[in-house]
């Protein structure tokens, strides 16, 4: 036993090395990896923050366009600069795209603000086109329920009071009734979201909607060379397809009565039947509220910007809501994105919409980058 016992000793202590390597081998691969970890996310965290900066340089170009200097404040259009498609800047090891939509060709919530019953009843009874009766006629088309209730309960979350416009409407006693109870805002709303929280209407369809919504915080007009195809459509009364196809071929309009004399010599109206159904109330050539969208892609940071712009009566718009998501570096991208699409297969020559309308109807259809690369929401 004891002519073994070197061996045996000998035996011990190189297993002793291999296990200390071992450890030490665990420990050192253990402190490469926290610091590779580190290193990550040190860097991705710059990149953020770079992203960031970057965006916010972004938010000084659409200012600067949409500015007095820059911009024609008596009307807006998709022929105006602003509605072109920020230029793919490249930046160090990354990309810069964005564009400008006009919240203003939208419908705003807060424009049913004012309505009583009489005048509610009046405009639904009469070809007179109003925001309540534009509504209605968008959600038929979209083939959507489209019953009085539908503006009388929006016109009850605005409004102040507690009481019911019409026996349409709902106050806080139909609400307490809900399975989820929930409390009317009676002030004007601040998201389209809010939208599915007013009674009779889900959430399925306000998703459907919300490419022609905006929530802004003032009633505004609609700006006819910039309302979507769709909005035209629900505007037209009986003048249905002839009256989008000839607003869309005729726009922009240098000033609404410029577009009052084009429906009179194209649709064998009276001027006075024109300007009392489509009123100066419901539409404008001009814009005061703008949405930036961003995207900055900077290593492996990637940060989508949504940026509310308020022009009114300032020289300079400023920002009055800001939307940041941070897009996670383990989804997905796409090795072309719509923006580089757009610069990719359409030229100035080429910028029409996709309508059922005859090619002769088309040549002059400009519409904005957002709503080319479908950012238009």
């Amino acid at each position: 036993m004891n002519s073994r016992s070197p061996k045996y000793q000998s035996g011990v202590a190189l297993l002793a090395a291999l296990i200390l390597m071992l450890a030490v081998v665990v420990i050192l691969s253990n402190i490469f990896y926290r610091h590779q970890i580190d290193i990550t996310q040190a860097t991705a965290s710059m990149h953020g923050d770079q992203a960031l900066l970057l965006a916010m340089s972004g938010e000084g170009w659409a200012r600067q366009l949409l500015s007095d200097k820059e911009d024609d404040r008596g009307v807006d259009s998709f022929e105006d600069d602003w509605a072109q498609a920020l230029p793919m800047l490249p930046v160090d090891g990354g990309l810069i795209t964005g564009c400008i939509s006009d919240l203003q060709g939208r419908v705003n919530l807060n424009s049913f603000l004012g309505y009583t019953d009489q005048s509610l009843q009046n405009e639904i009874n009469s070809e007179n086109m109003g925001i309540a009766k534009l509504w209605l006629q968008l959600l038929t088309d979209l083939q959507l329920p489209a019953d009085l209730s539908r503006t009388a309960r929006i016109i009850d979350w605005l409004d102040a009071d507690s009481s019911l416009i019409n026996s349409w409407g709902a106050e806080q006693p139909d609400y307490d009734g809900l399975a989820v109870p929930r409390v009317p805002a009676n002030t004007m709303v601040t998201d389209i979201t809010e939208l599915a929280a007013v009674m009779g209407y889900e959430v399925a369809e306000v998703q459907l909607l919300a490419p022609w919504l905006s929530a802004l915080p003032r009633s505004t007009s609609i700006n006819i060379n910039t309302a979507s195809e769709q909005l035209l459509m629900a505007m037209s009364g009986t003048m249905g397809a002839d009256f989008v196809s000839l607003v869309m071929e005729e726009r922009p309009f240098d000033s609404i009565n410029e577009f009052y004399r084009t429906i009179v010599q194209n649709m064998q109206l009276e001027m006075p039947v024109v300007e009392q159904r489509w009123p100066t109330s419901l539409l404008s050539v001009k814009s005061d509220y703008f949405e930036l969208y961003l995207e900055v892609i900077l290593g492996e940071a990637r940060i989508e910007v949504k940026s509310i712009m308020d022009r009114t009566g300032r020289d300079e718009p400023v920002i009055i809501a800001r939307q940041l998501t941070v897009v996670p570096a383990s989804l997905p991208k796409a090795d072309t994105s719509a923006v580089e699409k757009l610069f990719d297969s359409i030229t100035d020559t080429d910028i029409t919409q996709d309508t059922d309308f005859d090619e002769s109807a088309e040549t002059n259809q400009v519409q904005s980058a957002c709503l080319m690369i479908g950012e238009n929401n």
